[in-house]
């Protein structure tokens, strides 16, 4: 039976029906594949869990670990162009607010394993070796908070076992206790520290890739808590936290919470809601807190920096460097000279101290340098002098080996002592203020023969008269060996030219046995 053409109208429904079923089909797969992806992003390691990096990754991040919110990652993170760290980062500007920062960072380009067992986080290199880990921890689970706090816990206690807020690197983030016992901030760089006291906290140069402590590191910016009781030995030790409405606040350990300082930010009055907040001890050795606007934001916003100007900082200006304030123009310590960044001196983080003497210490051979107009911004935190004059300040300095320069104020006859390698001076406009600095002498040839013992001289001065020997044997030798070939050269010329040349042409000619 022979089948007609169906009604075009009812043809052109049913296919709008099915398009629309497919449709609908298709965004139901997409939201159940979507589902499927959010849950599987993982939320917890449990022991027995290992992941390796991807050796030489284009990548900068590799996750293995998210927060619930999807806003933090655990992962391993490529540091400079070829180190490897392990950090937690703020996914929506790439920023790591937590870094395990070992002592010798991982190779980016050779495969590094993080792994948790026995409740213990490792992570280890491709020979095995251990990078970092968590120290004296028995967990159950590792967990990223959206807090970023990364936790390692037990099942039946609350209390993490461990946590990276008790051990933070260069950050502290809102709701972050930074207390006397945490970990001190240290600039990516490790050439600054901010570490708590028990009434203050202060900021520290470090010239030994952060692990000076800091009764040692010398302090270029302290802040004391107003209300803290400095003369009541008994009182409670501060504790510092950065909080979401836009302040660091200061307060009383076991204190109940009561607050005695505040930092405020420039947001503070603002009430500003939906940010992230972090404050980061930045490679410049500046204290700044910066916010995060959640849904619209490219950028962080810098929102405090516990130095106003650039002068103030203690390496803006390098070495033996002197800053204009003002125009933040820098100029070298021995030149009047003025530029954006001139490399004056390499930093000589080596005092001037020696012990090759065999009376005991000695002072190594520098060059002064006397400068009117400099002081340091910093000159509170130094120790020194009272009642002397110029060149008392001077004598002081010049006789101490470990004392790299000295400033004398002579409005106040003040004496500060420099001895630690000379960073950034600051320009002032005051005749009164005089420098007095030291400046390590290059090595040359004749200090390195001044320098060499004994022993070492009379050795080296054998060894010459033999290789002398040797090269006036070798041209003798030589001259013998020029003196027998010129003589026998001399002797086949005879043979081979008894006569003039004609007489050479016809003996060739009655010889010649080639003849036609």
């Amino acid at each position: 039976m022979r089948q007609g053409k169906g009604d075009p109208a009812i043809a052109a429904l049913a296919i709008a029906i099915a398009v629309v079923l497919l449709c609908v089909a298709s965004s139901a797969v997409l939201a159940i594949d979507g589902a499927k992806a959010e849950e599987e992003l993982p939320t917890q390691l449990l022991n027995g869990f290992a992941a390796t990096h991807a050796a030489g990754s284009a990548a900068t991040f590799e996750p293995v670990l998210y927060a619930t919110s999807a806003v933090f990652a655990l992962g391993f993170l490529r540091v400079g162009p070829a180190s490897l760290d392990l950090a937690v980062v703020h996914l929506p500007s790439s920023f790591p607010v937590w870094r395990a920062t070992p002592a010798r960072l991982g190779d980016w380009s050779r495969p590094a394993t993080l792994a948790f067992d026995d409740g213990t986080l490792v992570l280890a290199g491709p020979d095995g070796a251990v990078l970092w880990r968590t120290l004296n921890t028995v967990g159950d689970t590792v967990a990223l908070l959206n807090s970023s706090n990364l936790v390692v816990q037990r099942y039946e206690n609350p209390q993490p076992a461990w946590q990276s807020f008790d051990h933070p690197a260069d950050t502290l983030v809102v709701d972050q206790n930074f207390t006397a016992s945490s970990s001190p901030l240290v600039s990516a760089n490790r050439r600054f520290t901010l570490q708590l006291g028990r009434t203050y906290m202060a900021m520290h140069m470090q010239f030994d890739a952060g692990q000076a402590q800091a009764a040692t590191a010398p302090v270029y910016w302290k802040h004391t808590a107003l209300e803290a009781h400095l003369e009541n030995a008994t009182a409670p030790p501060v504790y510092g936290r950065l909080d979401a409405l836009g302040f660091f606040g200061l307060y009383l350990d076991g204190g109940g919470g009561q607050r005695v300082d505040v930092l405020s930010f420039d947001t503070f009055a603002l009430n500003l809601t939906g940010v992230f907040r972090r404050m980061t001890l930045d490679d410049d050795g500046n204290l700044r807190a910066y916010y995060w606007t959640t849904g619209d934001s490219s950028a962080w916003t810098s929102d405090y920096k516990a130095i106003a100007e650039r002068c103030e900082l203690p390496t803006s200006c390098g070495a033996y460097g002197v800053c204009v304030p003002g125009n933040a123009q820098c100029q070298c310590l021995d030149s009047n000279g003025t530029s954006t960044a001139p490399p004056c001196h390499g930093e000589d983080t080596a005092d001037l101290c020696s012990t090759a003497s065999s009376n005991g210490a000695r002072q190594l051979g520098f060059d002064v340098v006397r400068r009117t107009r400099v002081s340091v911004a910093y000159k509170e935190e130094l120790p020194f002098r009272t009642n002397t004059t110029a060149d008392g300040c001077e004598l002081a300095c010049a006789g101490n080996c470990t004392c790299r320069g000295a400033l004398y104020n002579g409005a106040s006859g003040y004496c500060y002592l420099i001895d630690f390698p000379v960073e950034t001076l600051v320009y002032q406009a005051d005749d009164r203020m005089l420098g007095y600095f030291k400046i390590r002498k290059a090595a040359t040839a004749n200090s390195a023969r001044r320098g060499m013992s004994p022993g070492v001289t009379a050795a080296t001065v054998a060894l010459s008269l033999v290789l002398a020997g040797l090269a006036a044997a070798g041209a003798y030798w030589g001259y013998r060996t020029w003196e027998r070939r010129k003589r026998k050269r001399a002797g086949m010329e005879q043979e081979l030219v008894p006569g003039p040349y004609r007489d050479l042409k016809s003996m060739a000619s009655s010889n010649n046995s080639f003849k036609a």
